[in-house]
């Protein structure tokens, strides 16, 4: 490839321009074997070209490669938005199309081509984009809002149980503890995405590291379930003990969660909790444990989203609110206790 790129003779000042392209061509090859791989990514192969003036095929190949840029950020937001939605909002994204950079994780170069003949500088890239960055701004516009049904939210556990052995893989499995949150969710009203909708189109690692942490990854889920809110999380089960005089086994379940806005991208909310029951036998003991501790879960939940999709107040011109300002009292009444069998909330109402 090498030989077949530089092979042209080029004007003069080309030798030294040569050796610092053949230098960007390598040292970006060379990186890709480094790249992250299970996280969200928007990868995307692209290609610029600029017309050469005064045989300035430095500035030519610079512009060659902006409009490289813009092109792949055209691309990534076509896949984030689809492509009638990117039609319709082509106006307000402007913007981000005009600093293409902004969003750029890394890119690589595939092919550089200066015609002598035509004047022009060609360039054909690999460009990874950061899809936090891309979602921060969609939100700002007021974009990802419309993309996703309001008052919907999508519930995904990593569930390990006594009473299953070996862990099958994540779609094939529907944990216990998911099913009692979105009982909880559906009696109240809750619009609810299962997992068996999305299976198909999010990756199992996307979810693990959702689960783990990874704020890109549980917005990439909730924009392609199209949800407003995400809620992730582990699960676990542990027998206490032997069986008591009355034969019943003591068993404790464990649940840990955290919320997100698909169309923030933040963390709005995250708990955890537990529930020891005794019953004849460990199953029934699960069940009966995640019941329990599902109901907590999804009350705390519940008042946490309610309150994020309540309707916010306007300001008045002139005017800051203040949400947590007193009619002239400036104490604050102290937390109730949590409730038996609880554990304090990691992170309530960010």
């Amino acid at each position: 490839m090498t030989q077949k790129l530089f092979r042209r003779r080029l004007p003069p000042f080309g030798l030294r321009f040569r050796a610092v392209m053949v230098f960007l061509f390598f040292f970006c090859s060379t990186g890709e074997s480094l790249w992250a791989k299970g996280e969200p990514q928007l990868v995307f192969e692209t290609e610029g070209k600029s017309n050469v003036t005064d045989g300035n095929y430095a500035n030519g190949r610079i512009r060659a490669v902006n409009y490289a840029f813009k092109d792949a950020l055209a691309l990534a937001l076509q896949e984030v938005l689809g492509e009638s939605s990117y039609r319709r909002k082509r106006k307000m994204l402007e913007t981000m199309l005009r600093e293409p950079e902004k969003y750029i994780k890394r890119y690589r170069f595939l092919e550089m081509h200066d015609s002598v003949v035509e004047q022009i500088s060609r360039v054909k890239l690999e460009v990874v984009f950061y899809p936090q960055a891309i979602n921060r701004e969609l939100s700002t516009l007021g974009i990802l809002a419309s993309l996703v049904k309001p008052n919907t939210a999508l519930v995904l556990v990593n569930e390990k149980s006594l009473s299953v052995e070996m862990p099958p893989d994540f779609w094939e499995y529907v944990p216990i503890s998911e099913v009692a949150m979105l009982q909880n969710f559906l009696a109240s009203g809750v619009n609810v995405i299962n997992r068996e909708k999305i299976s198909e189109r999010v990756d199992e690692g996307e979810v693990y590291d959702a689960i783990q942490g990874d704020l890109d990854a549980a917005v990439d889920i909730g924009l392609k379930a199209k949800v407003d809110i995400v809620i992730v999380g582990t699960a676990v089960t542990t027998r206490l003990g032997d069986k008591n005089a009355e034969g019943l086994v003591t068993i404790q379940a464990n649940l840990t969660l955290r919320a997100v806005s698909t169309t923030q991208s933040t963390v709005i909310a995250a708990r955890s909790d537990f529930a020891t029951v005794q019953a004849e036998d460990e199953f029934k003991g699960e069940l009966e444990a995640f019941q329990v501790v599902g109901k907590k879960m999804a009350d705390f939940f519940l008042d946490t989203m309610k309150r994020y999709w309540a309707p916010k107040p306007e300001s008045v011109p002139g005017m800051e609110i203040d949400e947590f300002a007193t009619d002239g009292d400036d104490t604050v009444e102290p937390a109730p206790p949590p409730p038996p069998n609880s554990t304090p909330s990691m992170m309530e109402d960010l």
